[in-house]
């Protein structure tokens, strides 16, 4: 890995430590300040004892995605350089994308036997946390001597460094953004159901007023009685919409409201809407039955004349009876 060219941008310093008492991963609490950080920072070696940057925290021979190139002290923060030029291109844009959301920095303790400095800290390397490593062959490896972990101390970047303004105004915006963005898509889910809401409504008003037509228009032939009107009306509003139904060989599909609708515009009158003539040739007032008599028989005429005049009776009063209706018209 050490010597290979990159084409990616560098990233940005690496915020590793502050001065202050903290308390590492492993339980140990550990106190640094100025002195400390500039000391660490002046004795870091990147040519005899580089700092690698890995996934996570390895134990042997883990490949390094890039490498430490200084450390320097910024007011009270440790911060560390990688070096643009050995950073793995694929790591480099994770973690500019933001895959690795944690970031920790190992160190040897004074007195730990493989620290290259012993007396005090020193960087062992930087692990990323938080996602999978990119799958890239052809890395370095980096060793580390057995038994290195047993007096280590880890420090996570978020435990020990406050967050930037800049990071806190970019999650503030992107928080804004979001809520934006979330409103805006209310409110266009909104305007599409009010519109769907509307047609709806429309295409119901139209199918009522036409099955009020049509109810009407079966009144005025006397294909129903007045009472049936609003009956009709119900259900053809209820039939909804135009669904169409397979009703068998011979007959067109056609929805149900269709169908109904079909069955009463096709069937027989009532009553005739005629005047008819009894036996002495006089006319009878009112409406004659119409009947489909079979084949060699006849209706007579002066009992049509009874029933349609019942049936007129009847539908002017709908609580008559029938009985009543035809004592009413001669029977």
């Amino acid at each position: 890995m050490r010597g290979m060219t990159n084409a990616a941008a560098a990233l940005k310093p690496i915020r590793l430590f502050r001065t202050g008492t903290f308390t590492s991963v492993e339980g140990v609490k550990v106190s640094l300040g100025e002195g400390d950080l500039a000391a660490i920072a002046a004795s870091y070696d990147p040519a005899a004892n580089p700092a690698p940057l890995v996934i996570g925290h390895p134990q042997l021979n883990d490949p390094a995605y890039g490498w430490i190139d200084r450390l320097e002290v910024q007011g009270d923060e440790l911060l560390a350089y990688p070096d643009p030029a050995q950073l793995e291109p694929s790591f480099a844009e994770a973690v500019k994308a933001g895959r690795y959301a944690k970031v920790s920095a190992q160190f040897y303790p004074p007195d730990n036997p493989h620290n290259p400095t012993p007396g005090q800290f020193y960087l062992k390397h930087v692990g990323f946390l938080g996602a999978h490593a990119p799958g890239v062959k052809g890395l370095g490896r980096v060793s580390f001597a057995a038994g290195d972990a047993g007096d280590l101390v880890t420090f996570e970047q978020e435990k020990v460094m406050p967050p930037t303004d800049d990071n806190k105004d970019a999650r503030k915006d992107w928080e804004a953004s979001f809520a934006e963005r979330e409103q805006s898509l209310a409110e266009r889910e909104e305007r599409i159901a009010e519109r769907e809401r509307a047609a709806a409504e429309k295409a119901a008003k139209e199918r009522h007023d036409a099955n009020v037509s049509f109810a009407e228009g079966l009144l005025k032939e006397a294909k129903i009685k007045p009472e049936g009107k609003a009956l009709l009306v119900g259900v053809l509003d209820a039939l909804g919409g135009d669904d169409v139904v397979s009703f068998g060989e011979g007959v067109a599909d056609m929805s149900p409201r269709a169908a109904l609708m079909k069955i009463f515009d096709t069937a027989q009158p009532l009553v005739s809407l005629g005047e008819i003539a009894a036996d002495d040739g006089k006319a009878i007032d009112g409406q004659l039955a119409s009947f489909a008599a079979p084949a060699g028989y006849e209706v007579d005429p002066a009992r049509a004349a009874i029933f349609a005049k019942a049936a007129a009776l009847q539908a002017e009063n709908p609580k008559l009876g029938w009985m009543e209706a035809v004592r009413r018209a001669g029977g």
